[in-house]
């Protein structure tokens, strides 16, 4: 019995230190926990950046699209006061024909009192050259 207590102490004895050899062979194959923070931070500071770019570009779409609006309502403007101004021309340019025309007739009209006033001076002396005689 005496044999088997030693044979059972020497088998413990054993399996304790196998169960310590696995012990030392796990914690060495254990993955060592990385410190990542430097990484994290990296990470961070890059997000950051990407965030205000992103708030930057919308500012600028923002802005594009108001001159963009703005350029619209200018050629808007632009193509209603051309068509006023075409009109005005051919309304200016119809008043100078009107006017010459009454220019004309003035000037017609002169010449024709013009021409009754020399022919009433010759009926009048006419008339006295009849009471003459």
């Amino acid at each position: 019995m005496q044999d088997l207590n030693n044979h059972l102490a020497f088998y413990l004895e054993r399996m304790r230190r196998l169960e310590g050899k696995i012990q030392e062979h796990l914690e060495e194959k254990v993955p060592q926990v990385r410190d990542w923070g430097h990484y994290f931070k990296t990470t961070e500071e890059l997000q950051a950046q990407i965030f205000v770019n992103s708030v930057d570009n919308t500012c600028i779409i923002l802005e594009v699209d108001r001159a963009h609006l703005a350029a619209d309502d200018f050629r808007v403007k632009s193509e209603t006061k051309l068509v006023m101004c075409q009109f005005m021309k051919r309304d200016i340019h119809g008043l100078c024909n009107v006017t010459d025309d009454t220019n004309i007739t003035q000037l017609q009209l002169e010449m024709e009192i013009k021409a009754l006033n020399e022919e009433l001076l010759f009926m009048k002396n006419h008339e006295e050259e009849v009471k003459g005689l």
